[in-house]
């Protein structure tokens, strides 16, 4: 039987070659897939003639900005801590996602003192909500109840 042996203070580190070996495991797949097919076509596996990277009339905001979400988190976790780290950039990808616009609607919920009619307010609400349960439950799960220190 597989026995694996950590230290409590880096248990953090058990996850991340696990997730790396099932993602290679999983190319592995899709390159044997593409080999198949692109025999079975009778095209090169490598083609570059004609070749787009982004498909036409590509978000030009929701790419860049997940990206650039996922750099910050990093150093955001180093300088706020796990939790108060994640509620802010899952809130942020959750903004990012549903829309930039939905934060003009802040100051016009507190003029109209609308909040709850307000479907972006709302929506922005929502996903408050979401950002600190997902991310405390998470936090309570692995870091509470298994013990798995978290970075």
């Amino acid at each position: 039987m597989l026995r694996i042996s950590y230290k409590p203070s880096t248990s953090h580190w058990l996850f991340p070659p696990i997730i790396m070996g099932i993602l290679v495991f999983l190319m592995v797949i899709m390159l044997i897939q593409r080999a198949f097919k692109c025999k079975k076509q009778g095209k090169p596996f490598l083609n570059f003639k004609n070749y787009h990277f982004f498909v036409a009339n590509w978000d030009t905001v929701r790419l860049p900005g997940s990206l650039v979400l996922l750099l910050l988190y990093i150093p955001a976790m180093n300088l706020l801590g796990f939790l108060p780290a994640s509620i802010l950039f899952i809130f942020l990808f959750n903004v990012l996602f549903v829309g930039l616009g939905q934060l003009a609607s802040i100051p016009v919920a507190f003029k109209t003192k609308k909040f709850w009619s307000n479907p972006d307010f709302r929506s922005l609400l929502i996903s408050l909500i979401i950002s600190v349960v997902g991310s405390t439950v998470i936090w309570f799960l692995f870091g509470q109840v298994f013990k798995i220190t978290l970075p």
